[in-house]
């Protein structure tokens, strides 16, 4: 079951995951309280994945949620954002390690196994 959120922000949600904290009024990211900038591809995606806390999300269902159910473009694509996200998101060695990839299935923001290496 997906976790609800502790805290809101103008009626949104502030998605929280270990180290990790989405204010989606602000349209804002911090890792360890400090700032990241994030595409708002990235933020979107990051957005799903805290929203599901926990919880598998297929590569389809990431695929329809930020490109919509008629996409056809390259499903690679999601890769690179994932990729993308994790760089900004762990850029220092002592960061958690939340999004991990479940192969053949999807992606996970895990926020039970910090510091487990991405796959």
């Amino acid at each position: 079951m997906d976790k609800l959120p502790a805290r809101q922000h103008d009626g949104l949600p502030v998605l929280t995951g270990g180290d990790v904290e989405l204010d989606v009024a602000a349209h804002k990211v911090t890792v360890r309280r400090a700032p990241v900038s994030l595409t708002p591809q990235e933020f979107r995606l990051l957005q799903a994945l805290m929203e599901h806390v926990d919880r598998v999300m297929t590569s389809e269902e990431l695929l329809t949620s930020l490109w919509g159910p008629d996409y056809a473009g390259d499903p690679s694509t999601l890769v690179v954002h994932i990729m993308r996200l994790r760089t900004k998101l762990e850029r220092r060695l002592d960061a958690e390690q939340h999004i991990r990839t479940i192969r053949g299935v999807g992606y996970i923001f895990d926020s039970t196994s910090p510091g487990s290496p991405p796959e």
